[in-house]
């Protein structure tokens, strides 16, 4: 009967490391994915100008596929964004996607 209960217990405690074991895997690729996206509106924000040529479509990031959208904007009267715009292009609103991620932000041109 004891070589029974720390069977189970032994199973049990296997279990829950193999679950710990998927999940801190998860979070690593979570991670990688984030850092990616991150490191990529960063490249976006040092070259405002080179926003169209490089946020048009589907890209790779982490080794993930995902979609990048820049809407030209321009500055409104009241200080917020009118998008999308004709004419004078002064901010792009950039939305990237990757698998079920999102990272969104306003690029502001010189």
């Amino acid at each position: 009967m004891a070589l029974g209960l720390l069977a189970v217990v032994v199973l049990a405690f296997t279990s829950l490391q193999v679950a710990s074991l998927r999940a801190g895997q998860q979070g690593r690729e979570l991670q990688a994915v984030v850092r990616e996206m991150e490191n990529f509106m960063e490249r976006l924000r040092q070259d405002p100008q080179g926003i169209p040529a490089l946020c048009n479509g589907a890209l790779a990031l982490g080794g993930k596929q995902g979609t990048c959208t820049a809407i030209p904007c321009n500055v409104a009267q009241d200080g917020g964004l009118a998008c999308p715009t004709a004419g004078d292009v002064r901010a792009f609103q950039v939305v990237l996607r990757v698998e079920e991620k999102r990272l969104e932000t306003v690029v502001y041109r010189p």
